[in-house]
């Protein structure tokens, strides 16, 4: 036999052995898990995800693409593409390794490869403590700190995960971490040794993250669950069950890491900032009539941050600019930038559900419509900064197949000269998203 023909069988050899032990997925398909036992509580599965955006976004002023000035542009991206192995060898051991890149786009032609992401182990005792270590992104503070899972819209709110690629990489860091439920109380606590900036001198009575050694970062969150428990086998969190569950959650969060940004005095004595961040956030997903299919969700979250005097980060999530013309740029930085976390005070506010299924016998496609806003006062900006998202989702085939158009309004602030002057809102600039997910199970 020639090793192609063996590669072949191999192959299909496979499939057979998964599709022998099956579960059924969104898309109503044998699930890629093999059981390593006939009690079926040993186990390794693969699954994964790609996300698809189609976008023309209006430009901030100055904005820059391949060195060319733009007021607007359209563009095409890979936003995730995630591949995941999950084992179990033993009832109590669970090994997760999980690779894949982000933010694919015409900018990215050298970063391409499939980053390592998830590396963890993790031991369960009970369901009242599971102990795990490695590379993850297990964290506290809120619902959606992880990054996204079952979105509501588009994407997580940005905020949520506003210290990416300050003190993780693509959320992940090295850590240890507790978890579990007892009775209606669901909690997690990390110990992670964060990534560190390592490139921000310190500035004149404005924080930033500094070049120094990295101190660890302590974050939990706690979540009372009054109706249906949520599953805490991944670190991340639904958006919505598309009303398969009735479920209304408090939760509350903090993060704290000592010395984690600094900035000079104006003697130019450099002093170093903790990192403090407290959230309050409530969770409410329910069905409306199962039989048609109509549900309702809804979130919302109070967070105050304090990163030090004067902090604020604009970013822009999968920015289609390559540059910015100093000369005549703003405040809020370059391509699709704002304001997004900062030294101050967020609230943020989402709502949606389903529609009717269009096939009540079929139960099959659906709409799902949602809006947000958020609402930052940061110590550093003279006004608010107020960004409205809206849009609406067709499922094909629940969260495993769904195409969701979004807009989105935000705010510009205007290019001060001196620490002095707040900057304030000048404009307004608008995004049109197409984003399409396909899950590979």
């Amino acid at each position: 036999m020639t090793l192609k023909k063996f590669k072949l069988v191999l192959l299909v050899a496979v499939f057979c052995a998964f599709k022998s032990f099956a579960q059924t997925t969104d898309f109503k398909n044998p699930s890629l898990k093999y059981y390593l036992n006939p009690e079926k509580t040993r186990f390794i599965q693969f699954s994964g995800y790609m996300e698809f955006w189609a976008r023309y976004s209006e430009l901030n002023p100055g904005s820059l693409v391949n060195d060319q000035p733009e007021t607007g542009v359209y563009d095409f991206s890979i936003r995730r593409i995630r591949a995941k192995m999950t084992m179990r060898p033993t009832e109590n051991l669970t090994v997760v390794l999980q690779m894949g890149p982000s933010n694919v786009n015409v900018n990215s032609k050298s970063n391409t490869y499939m980053d390592l992401l998830d590396a963890y182990a993790e031991y369960k005792f009970s369901d009242y403590i599971s102990v795990g270590g490695g590379r993850s992104t297990w964290t506290g503070l809120s619902r959606f700190s992880t990054g996204p899972q079952a979105t509501l819209l588009y994407d997580m709110p940005a905020f949520a995960t506003g210290n990416a690629g300050n003190t993780d990489i693509t959320l992940r860091k090295l850590g240890v971490y507790v978890k579990g439920q007892i009775g209606k109380l669901d909690y997690r606590m990390t110990l992670a040794d964060p990534y560190t900036d390592g490139s921000a001198a310190a500035k004149l009575n404005t924080a930033v993250f500094n070049t120094d050694g990295a101190h660890q970062l302590v974050s939990g969150y706690f979540k009372y669950q009054f109706l249906d428990k949520e599953s805490n086998e991944t670190p991340f969190s639904a958006g919505t069950y598309l009303g398969k569950k009735k479920v209304f959650n408090i939760g509350i969060g903090a993060e704290y890491m000592n010395d984690a940004l600094w900035h000079t005095t104006n003697s130019g004595e450099v002093v170093h900032d903790a990192m403090k961040n407290l959230a309050v956030d409530v969770f409410y997903d329910t069905p409306i009539n199962r039989e048609r299919g109509t549900s309702f969700s809804a979130y919302a979250i109070a967070l105050k941050n304090d990163y030090g005097p004067n902090y604020t980060r604009n970013i822009g999530t999968n920015n289609p600019a390559t540059g910015v013309n100093a000369d005549i740029s703003s405040f809020s930085g370059s391509g699709n930038s704002y304001p997004v976390v900062g030294t101050g005070n967020t609230y943020y506010a989402q709502i949606g559900g389903t529609l009717p299924y269009f096939d009540q016998e079929k139960k099959g496609m659906q709409l799902m419509p949602a809006a947000s806003v958020q609402y930052s006062e940061f110590d550093r900006l003279a006004d608010p900064v107020v960004v409205y998202d809206a849009g609406v989702s067709l499922l094909f085939n629940g969260h495993s197949s769904k195409l969701t158009f979004d807009a989105q309004r935000r705010p510009i602030f205007g290019a001060v000269e001196s620490l002095a002057q707040a900057p304030e809102v000048t404009a307004h600039r608008m995004t049109y998203l197409l984003k399409y997910r396909i899950d590979f199970n």
